[in-house]
């Protein structure tokens, strides 16, 4: 009887723990800036929810975004202004474990 009471104990302890355990974290979730170090900075924020903000250009965007693989993700978002989102962009999103870096691949060299 007792064994039964000691199983019964841990296999409750396990449900209990695993209902507390956080099933939306996610490494790409935090705000991430990036300067070319003369002041221009452009700033990424990946919320819990799958929502996305961030303030580049001297403007600022709103979206969502969503993993498509390990480690890759899709960013779609608008400019806050816009109110009708006539313009949506879409970009994809590389996350660095090793570096702890996000990374744009979309941007190409232009100079």
């Amino acid at each position: 009887m007792k064994e039964i009471a000691i199983l019964l104990v841990l296999a409750l302890s396990c449900v209990m723990f695993s209902g507390c355990l956080d099933e939306e974290s996610n490494s790409v979730i935090g705000t991430w800036e990036w300067s070319d170090g003369k002041g221009y900075a452009e700033r990424y924020t990946f919320h819990a929810n799958q929502s996305f903000q961030a303030e580049a250009l001297g403007s600022a965007f709103f979206g969502t975004w969503e993993e498509v693989s390990p480690g890759h993700y899709q960013v779609t978002y608008w400019n806050r202004n816009d109110a009708e989102k006539a313009e949506t962009l879409t970009e994809r999103v590389i996350y660095d474990e090793e570096t702890d870096q996000v990374y744009f691949p979309g941007h190409r060299r232009v100079g």
